[in-house]
């Protein structure tokens, strides 16, 4: 049991109501006989710390680490435990822990929003005690309150699990005050690590303690996790069964492009995944037919900016997926930093564009700017934006309009994919339509433009490096006599230029 355990400093003060129903005696099924029940406690994961923002801390989503930490949870539990049911409290980070947990178990996961809210973080550690000043009694006011709650809220939860197992995702201090309630001492300090486990377990009768503290599934003295998502298949209920080379590419290339970027995303910088400039909120909507109503799904969500941006519009709800914890800590540095209402009905996931945590039929619309480029087998993506739209939904992707020329849109695709490894290919536009109705999608409406292009803003939007920047400013300048790449590529003034083909395609999801 890896618990590390304090002690009062002052040996004579007294806990909360020292006769008060524990743990182990309170929660209890109505039959004595009933089978093992297990109840998991997880820790939730990192959240982001911004001192720019108003939320409270049960208001604010998940660091890069954070992130992280979830799938190396999410790959153990997959490994090691059968969880019957999975349950978060009302905080976002315990929610956002769940959901990957879930989308890993494949369970869907329920937020019992009756566990007491108000734990104070230092309660973990530091229980209050009774003492003679005032200041004291207060908090132990507070933390009294917070127990009494607790137990029928716990009762309440496994009233319909006994002989289940349940994975309860929660914070540090209802883990630390259940602990303590369970071995009697209300004045035991208790260190719970972020997605450590705890388990607890009834038999013939009795609970027992059977570990607490539990974190072998984080790299002991790593800096970092290695992202391994998920290949999506209709066959397998379970997708984190195999791996997919290309998604894990991506990943670990934007976590670097967030690392060189810095956390902070008011920069003049902006990742691959986000607009160019001419895309922006008002076209989006306009061009979507979008209601203020609508709930929206971005994926490849990249800095956050356009999704932000689009509930600043009046969009009822946005939810922006993006395969790199890093461009997810970035958004969730901006949303915080945005101070203003609409920030509150936007919020960020991690999760691949093949495999999507949603029910079917969740949103309204999904957007996809700048990011099906990347994927060289991009049918399963668009098969999960048609499963989780209603009828008549509508898929809205603006991405590379290709050249019809074979030699120029082969060219252009040599000078992407030195700037961003991840890139896959570029489609012309009959190639796009095919790709759209073969997924079931009916295109109603498309647009084509062009967008003058900075070269070294567009190398900066990656943070490449001097090798690469110097490579593919020689491709560009290659092609500027005989415009091999399609791409117009200038010199004007001191700086480089080329014009960037653009498409944009509204469809909507086939009636079935």
């Amino acid at each position: 049991m890896n618990t590390i355990l304090t002690t009062p400093s002052n040996p004579q003060t007294s806990p909360a109501k020292a006769n008060r129903p524990d743990f182990a005696h309170l929660v209890r099924p109505n039959d004595a006989t009933a089978q093992i029940t297990r109840l998991l406690l997880a820790c939730h994961a990192e959240s982001v710390q911004s001192s720019t923002s108003r939320l409270s801390s049960d208001e604010v989503g998940l660091s890069a680490k954070g992130w992280e930490q979830t799938i190396a949870l999410a790959d153990w539990l997959q490994s090691h435990e059968e969880i019957d049911f999975l349950v978060t409290d009302s905080a976002l980070r315990s929610r956002f822990t769940g959901q990957r947990l879930g989308q890993a178990l494949g369970l869907s996961m329920k937020t019992a929003p009756y566990l007491p809210k108000g734990a104070e973080a230092d309660w973990a550690l530091h229980p209050p005690q009774a003492a003679p000043n005032s200041s004291d009694l207060e908090a132990l006011s507070r933390y009294t309150a917070y127990y009494d709650a607790l137990m029928p809220a716990l009762e309440r939860l496994l009233a319909e699990q006994w002989g289940k197992t349940t994975l309860l995702v929660t914070d540090a201090v209802t883990i630390a005050t259940l602990v303590r309630s369970f071995t009697g001492s209300q004045s035991l300090g208790v260190r719970v690590s972020l997605t450590s486990l705890t388990e607890f377990q009834f038999h013939e009768g009795y609970w027992a303690l059977a570990y607490a503290n539990r974190t072998e599934h984080l790299p002991q003295g790593a800096r970092s996790i290695p992202v391994a998502l998920p290949e999506a298949s209709t066959a397998d209920p379970s997708p984190y069964h195999e791996l997919t080379a290309e998604a894990s590419r991506a990943a670990q290339f934007y976590n670097q492009v967030a690392q060189k970027l810095g956390r902070d995303p008011n920069t003049d910088q902006e990742d691959d995944h986000t607009r160019p400039p001419e895309v922006d909120a008002e076209m989006i909507q306009r061009f979507g037919g979008l209601e203020n109503d609508s709930h929206l799904l971005m994926v490849g969500v990249g800095s956050g900016k356009l999704a932000l941006g689009l509930a600043q519009a009046g969009i009822q709800e946005v939810i922006g997926v993006d395969i790199s914890p890093g461009m997810l800590e970035r958004a969730e540095f901006l949303r915080l930093a945005t101070q203003e209402p609409f920030s509150q009905e936007v919020n960020f996931r991690l999760a691949p564009a093949r495999s999507l945590p949603f029910a079917d039929g969740r949103f309204d619309a999904v957007l996809c700017v700048h990011l099906l480029h990347h994927l060289a087998k991009p049918l399963a993506a668009l098969q999960e934006f048609y499963r989780i739209l209603p009828a008549h939904g509508r898929l809205i992707v603006i991405d590379i309009d290709g050249s019809t020329d074979a030699v120029k849109r082969a060219t252009q695709n040599a000078i992407e994919s030195k700037r961003n490894p991840t890139h896959a290919t570029i489609r012309t536009r009959d190639q796009w339509v095919d790709l759209l109705e073969q997924s079931g999608f009916r295109v109603e409406n498309e647009q084509t433009w062009t967008s003058e292009r900075n070269a070294a803003a567009w190398l900066d939007s990656v943070a490449v490096d001097d090798s690469i920047r110097m490579a593919v400013t020689e491709m560009l300048e290659a092609s500027i006599e005989t415009d091999a790449a399609g791409l117009h590529v200038r010199r004007q003034d001191t700086e480089l230029r080329f014009d960037a083909s653009i498409i944009a395609f509204l469809a909507r999801k086939a009636a079935t």
